[in-house]
């Protein structure tokens, strides 16, 4: 019985969601219209479960915070609309910051207001480019698969939390703390998800990298609303 697999090419294997042992298919397909789930050579499990699922339920599993369903996004699949996800979480974090000053700030013009937005993503870009730089420069000392490509899709799948900052102004909850703190905890931890997934480190490394980059990201943030944006 002829049989297909499905594979990339040598230089860029799939790897086992479950142990991170590389792979070189992730299923087998036969001429009878029949696919069969690889199994892992080490662990003897589905090399990834999640090619079956549908994209509904494997971002379920994203936000339950499931660490196979991160290996799956990073590693296990091709994502080339990476950068307009970004374009998309810059412009939903900026629009956030942009709505509390609004409200702080009390009535303005139009061109004042125009403005504050111009410097709210301005501000949002030099935070997101400064933790993608930092995420970049500790991550690949254990990683040999970083690149460019990976540090965008690695931030992308971390930040999605960033459009809850949307939902709370739609459902009246961005001037909220705790609703706040928990939408920033919550992209917290998706980070630190995407570095385990990506690194196979141990959790306190991995929290430890995602608090550098946000600790240098939030200050220069800090710095641009004392010193620029007056």
């Amino acid at each position: 019985m002829e049989k297909k697999r499905g594979m990339r090419v040598a230089e860029d294997e799939y790897i086992c969601i479950n142990c991170c042992h590389p792979s070189s298919s992730l299923f087998l397909k036969y001429s009878d219209n029949g696919i069969r789930l690889t199994p892992c050579s080490n662990c003897g499990k589905a090399v990834d479960v999640y090619i079956e699922y549908d994209i509904v339920l494997v971002i379920i599993d994203l936000m339950l915070q499931y660490i196979g369903a991160y290996r799956h996004f990073l590693m296990n699949t091709s994502n080339r609309h990476c950068h307009k996800l970004c374009i998309i979480f810059m412009l939903c974090d900026a629009y956030s910051k942009w709505i509390r000053q609004r409200i702080m700030s009390g009535n303005e013009n139009a061109y004042d207001l125009e403005w504050k937005f111009y410097e709210c993503l301005l501000q949002s870009w030099l935070e997101m480019a400064s933790f993608m730089i930092v995420l970049t420069l500790l991550s690949s000392q254990t990683s040999t698969k970083f690149s460019i490509n990976k540090m965008v899709q690695t931030f992308c799948v971390g930040s999605y939390g960033n459009v809850f900052a949307v939902l709370s102004i739609i459902w009246h909850l961005h001037l909220v703390w705790s609703y706040r703190m928990l939408t920033e905890l919550f992209v917290f931890i998706s980070h630190v998800q995407t570095q385990r997934a990506l690194c196979s480190g141990t959790l306190i490394r991995s929290i430890l990298v995602v608090l550098t980059a946000t600790v240098v990201s939030r200050s220069i943030g800090l710095l641009m609303d004392s010193y620029c944006f007056i």
